[in-house]
């Protein structure tokens, strides 16, 4: 049986699929982490990479992939994560 961090994953992936289509209007996801005020926003062109269910690895530009291996990386602990949000930036 899934546990809650498994549930949390299965819907993090499911708003970053919503996030990539631009038939969506959506073009932020916001992650609330548990002791921050302020969520971590990262837009659509931002890389995401899951380590099993404990970690988020998110990453803002282009990766080594694109010679620039030295792009801002944040990780997240999955049980840190208390809440996403989509939404959508004026900026």
């Amino acid at each position: 049986m899934p546990n809650s961090d498994d549930a949390l994953v299965a819907e993090i992936r499911e708003q970053i699929k919503i996030l990539r289509n631009h038939e969506y209007a959506y073009n932020v996801l916001q992650l609330f982490v548990s002791g921050i005020a302020e969520p971590w926003e990262f837009d659509r062109g931002a890389e995401f990479e899951f380590r099993g269910s404990d970690l988020l690895v998110a990453r803002i530009g282009p990766t080594a992939e694109h010679g620039n291996a030295e792009v801002s990386e944040s990780v997240f602990p999955i049980r840190h994560i208390v809440a996403t949000e989509l939404s959508v930036s004026g900026g």
